[in-house]
């Protein structure tokens, strides 16, 4: 389980790996992964706020807010409240 974590300035927020079976990532408030430094001065890096890399119906998502994502629902953050 991953829950109510706040995520930010990391290469990937958070990752779940291939290997990654019976996952809850909850309520979790992931953004600015990369890091705006590491995005300005290191284009090539691929990263996102959620990089799910489990097989299909591994992982179970509620209620998390982030801006980038990889197999993965994010909801759309802006100045008000988040659309999921």
């Amino acid at each position: 389980m991953v829950e109510t974590n706040v995520v930010t300035g990391n290469t990937n927020g958070i990752l779940l790996a291939a290997g990654s079976r019976e996952t809850l990532v909850r309520q979790n408030t992931v953004v600015g992964n990369p890091a705006i430094q590491t995005g300005s001065s290191l284009p090539a890096v691929q990263a996102v706020d959620i990089l799910n890399l489990a097989p299909s119906g591994q992982t179970t998502f509620d209620r998390n807010l982030c801006v980038t994502s990889v197999n993965a629902p994010c909801p759309v953050v802006t100045g008000g409240r988040p659309r999921y």
